[in-house]
């Protein structure tokens, strides 16, 4: 089969007015496996690759969704008015392994560090500005005295040599810069707002692409429980929602001080993926107390709850029943329970729609 060299989408809408877009396809390293071809298109005012390395692969290109997850971090500091705007976030295999915001970019990278010392190892790192010298010679440090590398790194723009300097020591590194991406719009969009998958049969199944967040949407953090989050917890409820969001469906996030300390998701259910973030902090000695647990689905039952007070988790963070199902209430009640009385505080993020009335906020990443 000879490789393709363009692609059209034409969508057409219900009021006959339709849109369509061209892409000129380049071939990749490999298209997720080696044995595999893969293919990029390039319709044009989209991110440039700066330094090559070995070549992008499929999954390089996907993992750049980490600049998405920066700017989402930063956007909702700005908007809880935290002077912790300047975020880092490292993907590995689609999934934030580790994140971070501060004031300083480098520092952020730093604390973003410090948790899950084996999985941002070859990741994908993105910052939310501008990369700085300073974070370029922290990398470059890094590297010498631990070999560390990354196999892309993302960033709306570079500060003088910063390129230069890490392709020396980072011989295989592909260096993108995304600040041609310059709205949460463009960040997003897909392909006209939309994302797609093809399914057995050769069936496409599409969903809208999810651009809600904190900074653009009405919503609100119904306490459920009798001890309320202090104002830093409930800053750290923030982001590990986005944590949740942006992590592989069943996903478990915990979040503490602004920083990402272990995650899972992707499990056929979501007490494993606890378990296993669980699992992880344990091996590189990092303490879950006082953190912020968020999951993208709601807790089933209190052996959930049990297992999260086990860790230290001061702060739950889920969608709960309410609004998402007509059965009974009661298994919350029964969790709230087990939460009041380990003196727990329990957020349910909800959106707020046109009308004033609350719509269920529910986060599953599927794709």
């Amino acid at each position: 089969m000879p490789a393709p060299k363009q692609m059209k989408v034409v969508l057409v809408f219900d009021d006959g007015t339709k849109k369509e877009v061209t892409y000129n396809l380049n071939a990749l390293r490999s298209g997720d496996n080696p044995h595999q071809a893969g293919y990029v298109g390039e319709p044009g005012g989209s991110y440039q690759e700066l330094i090559e390395g070995r070549g992008m692969g499929f999954t390089n290109h996907i993992d750049l969704n980490a600049y998405a997850v920066a700017v989402e971090i930063s956007k909702t500091m700005s908007f809880l008015k935290d002077p912790r705007t300047e975020a880092v976030v490292i993907n590995k295999h689609t999934n934030p392994a580790a994140y971070a915001a501060r004031e300083n970019q480098a520092e952020a990278l730093d604390a973003a560090l410090q948790t899950d010392k084996k999985s941002p190892f070859g990741g994908v790192m993105s910052t939310s500005s501008k990369l700085t010298g300073e974070t370029t010679r922290l990398l470059v440090e890094k590297n010498k005295a631990e070999r560390f590398v990354l196999d892309v790194l993302a960033a709306p723009g570079f500060e003088a040599d910063c390129v230069d300097e890490l392709s020396d020591v980072m011989r295989n590194l592909r260096i993108v810069d995304v600040s041609a991406l310059d709205s949460w719009e463009k960040i997003n969009s897909g392909v006209f707002g939309y994302n797609m998958k093809w399914t057995i049969g050769n069936k496409p199944v599409i969903t809208e692409v999810d651009k809600t967040s904190f900074f653009n949407t009405k919503y609100g953090m119904e306490v459920v429980s009798k001890r309320k989050p202090t104002a830093d917890e409930m800053k750290d409820v923030h982001l590990a929602w986005i944590g949740a969001k942006a992590i592989q469906s069943n996903s478990f996030t915990f979040c503490r001080d602004a920083v990402l300390l272990a995650q899972c998701g992707g499990q056929t259910n979501r007490e494993d993926s606890a378990k296993f973030a669980n699992e992880r902090a344990k091996e590189f000695a990092v303490s879950l107390k006082g953190s912020a647990a968020a999951t993208d689905s709601f807790i089933f039952d209190r052996t959930a709850i049990e297992l999260l007070h086990e860790m230290g988790v001061s702060t739950v963070v889920h969608p709960t029943r309410k609004l998402l199902t007509t059965g009974s209430l009661k298994p919350d009640e029964d969790i709230l329970k087990v939460v009041n009385d380990y003196g727990m505080a329990m957020v349910r993020p909800h959106l707020i729609g046109t009308d004033g009335q609350e719509k269920a906020w529910r986060v599953f990443r599927h794709l």
